[in-house]
């Protein structure tokens, strides 16, 4: 598999699997007076990987932000408390709500992920992965210490900041860059 793969697999992963754990409620539905700016498509076009040291922005260039959230980069979130996106060209649907300041979304294996929304207007969405404290286990893979939502954001995270390296063709020497200590994805997107 390319690099090109492994990126676009593992982002694909977080931003449907980030929560990895299972709801109780089938019926979601929005609850935050501000749902109804949620109420539309949206289009992501800039992917950063903040770390406690320093922001990252994955350029678009590096063809990384294809598959950033779906096939078309789009999420449509619907007033009966759905969304739908393209995976594979095929659409799939999930259930969503808002609450104070977050998004959660269930997708169709009903596996939960939150998202902190940092901004929100009728044009304007920034969402916030969970923040990844990197020091406190050997390696994310360690299930005593890491749970599956901070593997995947952590791993995604640092597959995206390793494809910033000029040792994979990015602009960056990493081995001058601060050692990351938390790691976060944050993604922006435009309302249509």
């Amino acid at each position: 598999m390319t690099r090109k793969h492994y990126l676009l697999y593992f982002t694909f992963l977080a931003m449907t699997l980030a929560g990895c754990s299972k709801s109780d409620d089938s019926t979601v539905t929005p609850t935050d007076n501000n749902a109804e700016l949620l109420i539309r498509k949206w289009t992501f076009s800039d992917l950063t990987v903040k770390t406690d040291a320093k922001s990252y922005v994955i350029p678009q260039t590096q063809g990384n932000m294809i598959s950033v959230v779906s096939d078309d980069n789009a999420i449509t979130f619907n007033k009966e408390g759905s969304f739908s996106y393209l995976s594979d060209s095929k659409p799939v649907m999930g259930k969503w709500t808002l609450i104070n300041k977050t998004l959660v979304l269930i997708n169709a294996d009903n596996v939960t992920s939150n998202w902190s929304v940092n901004a929100l207007t009728k044009t304007d969405l920034e969402l916030a992965s969970i923040n990844v404290d990197l020091t406190k286990g050997k390696d994310l893979t360690d299930r005593k210490v890491y749970t599956e939502e901070e593997n995947s954001v952590g791993a995604v995270s640092l597959i995206f900041l390793a494809s910033l390296g000029k040792q994979n063709g990015g602009t960056i020497d990493l081995t001058k860059e601060p050692q990351p200590k938390s790691i976060q994805l944050i993604l922006k997107g435009k309302g249509q």
